[in-house]
């Protein structure tokens, strides 16, 4: 009885450690493996956030679980859905037809280009997510219209400030 237990323990904790979600990004494949570990530790509790988080409908979480989906799947779909501005039932027609390409097609199929500003605010999201934080913090991409306001200007990128604490 032992064995099969920790046999069954195994299989499962492989099957979880073995997702590919295939965005592209492996440190958005490692968060979104995250997302789903800790998900399924209390799956209603993950699934009411998703519905509160995204303003969903039970029948909407439901259906991306019903398809198949992952707590790691879900969570990106619904992501994806609110950055690339769709409705999540796009989304999910998207995830029916194109999973087996993995979700770096499914995004630039719905309009998320890789190392665009909506990737790295899509990355950024479930990496904050995958860390606990339940309300990932808002992007250049969430704010005022919907537009990418970018850095507004205040750093070059490249470490240098204005200076200040030089002498």
């Amino acid at each position: 009885m032992k064995k099969t237990i920790f046999l069954l323990l195994i299989l499962v904790s492989g099957i979880a450690l073995g997702q590919d979600y295939r965005s592209g990004d492996t440190e958005l494949d490692a968060s979104l493996k995250l997302v789903n570990t800790d998900a399924n530790k209390d799956l209603p509790a993950f699934k009411a956030n998703l519905i509160k988080t995204f303003n969903a409908t039970t029948t909407q979480v439901e259906t991306c679980f019903k398809l198949g989906m992952n707590a790691g799947d879900a969570f990106m779909a619904f992501q994806v859905a609110n950055i690339a501005k769709r409705p999540i039932e796009q989304v999910i027609t998207v995830y029916r037809s194109s999973k087996s390409k993995g979700w770096g097609a499914m995004a630039k199929e719905l309009g998320i280009k890789p190392g665009s500003a909506e990737f790295h605010a899509l990355k950024g999201k479930v990496k904050d997510k995958s860390k606990g934080n339940s309300k990932p913090k808002a992007t250049g991409s969430d704010k005022g219209n919907g537009k990418s306001t970018g850095n507004s200007g205040k750093s070059n990128g490249k470490g240098n400030g204005n200076g200040k604490g030089k002498k």
